[in-house]
């Protein structure tokens, strides 16, 4: 049962981080519905990773360990930076600007939006590495 329970773990653990990678790379950058998938895939990424951790990895850490630690906390935080504020902000901002596509291409609404949308493709950027760095840590 030990080993069935260890593979549900890995196999949920890998997924979420496919999840987040693939999302990433395909779209580029977050969109809405991506948003969604990418905070359930965090949540599961997160909780697969705490209970690998008291279950089955050992005391000792080691330099691979943290730096898989590091390397998940880092795309947390980037999933969190673009999925959950810069897009939304950004969406938000669009939404509520009336007339958007219709403003000059440097009014200060078009900047504050690109700069949002520019700001959320660089984390989603950061998603990948991170994710692809915890992948081969795993």
């Amino acid at each position: 049962m030990e080993t069935l329970y260890f593979d549900i773990l890995q196999f949920l653990y890998h997924l979420a981080l496919a999840i987040l990678v693939g999302g990433a790379i395909v779209l580029g950058a977050p969109s809405r519905r991506y948003d969604q998938l990418a905070g359930l895939a965090l949540l599961v990424l997160v909780l697969t990773s705490v209970l690998k951790l008291i279950a089955f990895e050992d005391a000792d850490v080691g330099p691979r360990l943290v730096a898989r630690w590091v390397a998940l906390a880092v795309l947390a935080i980037a999933t969190l930076y673009a999925s959950a504020w810069a897009s939304s902000v950004a969406r938000a901002f669009r939404t509520q600007t009336p007339d958007f596509d219709d403003l000059p291409p440097h009014s200060a609404a078009r900047r504050e939006y690109a700069k949002l949308a520019r700001s959320a493709s660089r984390a989603t950027r950061v998603v990948v590495f991170s994710g692809l760095v915890a992948l081969f840590l795993s």
